[in-house]
């Protein structure tokens, strides 16, 4: 899994313009819930929302059944990725990591620093690719240029953040459902430390403290976020 490992699936290929669908990947669906639709801004340091949708295509094959780590019983310090079925998953991000895992080191942490690698570009332009965000070039203190991705219509990230606000929100419908999608993205979310400001961009504002919590809970039940976790704690602790 090379340093260019995600964004070489789309490199020369470009999806036709289409409409939102519902079986966009989970990361493209993670990467716009933490995109402010109107500026076309990340809401969070752009290397946790790489570490964030990393773990995202990780959770997805895990929770589909594509993958497992050795020791399940020990998330906070997870054993060595298995491959159970490698057979193509139809997406070609996917696909490309789940080939590569079969073959490169397989220790969590290691797997999180490869994939994230292009990653978040690459999702941005499959975006644009199907109509759902547009890009365009602004500015930070005036002369720093900075890429933005703004919704092109509110329709085509709302449905997702409506699931999502629902699932925070309503322990009925949690239970009812069963979404690995939202307990993916809330747990990853609160890896990353993003519960706040998505929750606030969301109208959740009052409501945060009660998601923190919840989030906090499903993080500690995935390898993946509890990966994610670390590697953003040894970040600050190496900062600092």
């Amino acid at each position: 899994m090379g340093a260019t490992l995600v964004s070489a699936v789309t490199a020369g290929r470009r999806r036709p313009a289409a409409a939102y669908s519902g079986d966009m990947l989970w990361a493209e669906n993670l990467l716009l819930v933490l995109t402010d639709r109107r500026t076309g801004r990340l809401v969070v340091p752009w290397n946790m929302a790489d570490l964030a949708l990393a773990g995202s295509v990780l959770g997805q094959l895990w929770r589909s059944g594509r993958i497992d780590v050795d020791a399940p019983d020990r998330p906070r310090r997870p054993g060595r990725i298995r491959v159970l079925d490698d057979r193509p998953t139809g997406d070609d991000v996917l696909d490309r990591v789940l080939a590569a895992l079969d073959g490169a080191d397989r220790r969590p942490v290691a797997a999180i620093h490869r994939i994230k690698t292009g990653i978040r570009p690459a999702l941005y332009q499959r975006l644009e690719d199907r109509g759902v965000v547009s890009h365009r070039v602004g500015r930070v203190l005036v002369f720093l240029p900075i890429d933005e991705w703004p919704a092109r219509t509110p329709d085509a990230t709302e449905p997702f953040e409506e699931r999502l606000g629902h699932w925070w929100t309503s322990a009925p419908y949690r239970e009812a459902t069963d979404d690995m999608e939202c307990a993916s993205a809330t747990a990853l979310l609160s890896a990353i430390g993003a519960i706040t400001p998505v929750a606030r961009r969301m109208g959740l504002a009052g409501r945060v403290r009660m998601i923190q919590r919840l989030a906090a809970q499903v993080r500690e039940s995935s390898w993946v976020a509890t990966t994610v976790n670390r590697i953003r704690t040894a970040q600050q602790a190496t900062t600092a």
